[in-house]
């Protein structure tokens, strides 16, 4: 195993760090993941202190930012789960609380060794940079982010969930539907293999919706040196020494919102396994989650099986049998409501037929014959965005193209 290797680090905002913990879990168990828990590291006031914590809280806060993490021994992509504490609830309260949603922060390289531990010290340092680097009001001030921080613990007080946008690039103020993602990826040379002990699942790539508008991440990968493109609107990351052979890297596939959309579908993991058959059975039987199917054509096409658990809410866990590099991607139905009001739906349109335990009967919705004509006015003042969107915006008129005479 070479000493000298470089990863993609995907960093996840989570609730909690008992949501860390249950989420990096539930992928270890089903796609036989490395771990790498930072609990360890946060034993002691004074070990915990690392410049991502100062820069927010200071030296005499209890508060803290706790990271979980778990790698891919194919890919070497490690997944790092973010959560905002003060070691002061219990892990049977906050595992209770499952309203709450992981959200992708950032995507980072990490060139370190292959330590997990000095992986994640590195991804806490590059996001304490981009983090500083991000202020709007004063540009690499201490005192915005620790204002910042003391916005954090005044949000997690009054039982509100921090966001992404909060983060970076973007103030509390700023809309939150729109992607914060950031991309930390420097335009450098390629990097070196990350080997490891191959078996279970292998993440093949994940796929980034985003706001053209205000999102960056498209550009970022277009002028990025470490990313291929070994497909129209692929993006794979170069971690191969010997560039003759089959790339391992990761495929990110950014995938550009509508314009209509309000809000964002989850992002999507996609791992590869040898049996699907097997996934299914270890979801639903052993882990106590549920799976759906996704971009099956028949028999003769089996597509994605979606896990979903209340561990890894908020994230598009797919497994696939037959992963084959393409252009094309099926979307799920988040992408499809993205452009609707969740209160002028119905709550069968989600679901694959919700039986009320006793009988076979579908659970009649709420909003069936209890309505008026002015119900979807009322919705749409509740949430104006659609309206404001379009306010600013100019008609785009259709024009030939401008071809040269033969």
């Amino acid at each position: 195993m070479p000493t000298a290797s470089s990863s993609l680090i995907l960093t996840f905002l989570s609730p909690n760090p008992a949501r860390s913990r249950s989420a990096s879990q539930f992928l270890q168990r089903l796609f036989q993941l490395s771990s790498g828990s930072n609990s360890s590291s946060h034993s002691s006031k004074s070990r915990r202190r690392d410049i991502l914590d100062e820069k927010h809280f200071g030296s005499s806060s209890s508060y803290y930012w706790h990271s979980e993490t778990c790698r891919c021994n194919t890919s070497g992509t490690v997944l790092h789960f973010l959560s905002l504490t003060d070691g002061s609830r219990t892990t049977e309260e906050i595992i209770g609380d499952q309203t709450s949603s992981l959200a992708l922060l950032s995507i980072n390289e990490s060139r370190t060794a292959h330590d997990l531990g000095d992986i994640l010290s590195d991804c806490r340092q590059q996001l304490s940079r981009s983090i500083v680097e991000g202020n709007q009001i004063f540009p690499n001030s201490t005192w915005e982010s620790r204002l910042r921080g003391l916005s954090f613990t005044v949000a997690q007080k009054l039982g509100r969930d921090i966001q992404p946008s909060w983060l970076l690039r973007n103030t509390p103020t700023v809309n939150l539907n729109k992607s914060s993602t950031s991309l930390d990826i420097p335009s450098a040379a390629k990097s070196e293999v990350v080997t490891g002990e191959k078996g279970g699942g292998v993440l093949k790539e994940v796929a980034l919706p985003f706001f053209p508008e205000y999102s960056p991440v498209q550009k970022d990968l277009s002028s990025s040196r470490l990313f291929s493109r070994p497909l129209p609107g692929l993006y794979q990351y170069n971690n191969n020494i010997n560039t003759n052979s089959a790339s391992t890297g990761l495929i990110v596939r950014p995938i550009p919102a509508a314009t209509e959309d309000l809000r964002l579908p989850p992002p999507s993991l996609i791992f590869h396994c040898s049996s699907l058959d097997n996934a299914k059975e270890l979801v639903e039987r052993d882990l106590g989650g549920k799976t759906a199917k996704i971009g099956w054509r028949g028999a003769t096409h089996r597509g994605n099986l979606i896990a979903s658990h209340p561990s890894i809410s908020g994230l598009d866990v797919r497994i696939s049998e037959d992963w084959v590099l393409s252009s094309s991607f099926d979307e799920a139905e988040q992408s499809v409501l993205a452009g609707s009001l969740d209160e002028l739906q119905s709550s069968h349109v989600m679901s694959e037929g919700q039986h009320n335990g006793s009988d076979d009967t579908i659970t009649a919705d709420s909003k069936v014959n209890n309505s008026d004509c002015w119900v979807e006015v009322r919705s749409n003042m509740k949430r104006p965005s659609g309206f404001l969107k379009r306010f600013g915006s100019h008609p785009r008129v259709a024009k030939p193209p401008q071809l040269p005479y033969e």
